[in-house]
């Protein structure tokens, strides 16, 4: 079944942050099939940066990051950014009720579970674009 594209006539930007560089070039080449330009860091801290000097249209992150998880860099994108807008999306191989709890508080807009699955993902970003 062919990827769903990028309905958008000028490709979004997606940053994808995962301290696993495996999953985090397959989740990247997922988005990119999908019309994505995508950015990819390999730390909460980093990605931090970038997201106070540029735009992006949708943020993955991983839930289990080295110094800061994902759940804690979300936090700062809400409340200390003030991007209530930006989509983002965890993904983590936890999927008990606990943490998908933990990750809405956090102000996730919607989470994947590992390994993710074209079907989940496209799932998930048509879900972000009728929100938006």
């Amino acid at each position: 079944m062919p990827c769903p594209q990028n309905p958008d006539p000028v490709p979004q930007r997606a940053l994808v942050v995962d301290d696993n560089s495996l999953m985090r070039v397959v989740l990247s080449s997922m988005l990119m099939q999908r019309g994505y330009d995508v950015i990819e860091e390999t730390s909460s801290e980093a990605a931090l940066i970038r997201l106070k000097d540029e735009r992006f249209d949708l943020v993955m992150l991983d839930i289990l990051m080295f110094r800061m998880s994902g759940i804690e860099l979300c936090q700062i994108i809400r409340d200390e950014l003030g991007l209530l807008d930006l989509p983002v999306v965890a993904y983590t191989a936890h999927s008990d009720i606990f943490n998908v709890a933990h990750m809405r508080m956090a102000g996730f807009n919607d989470f994947l579970f590992k390994p993710v699955d074209g079907a989940a993902l496209d799932g998930v970003l048509q879900g972000l674009r009728a929100a938006h």
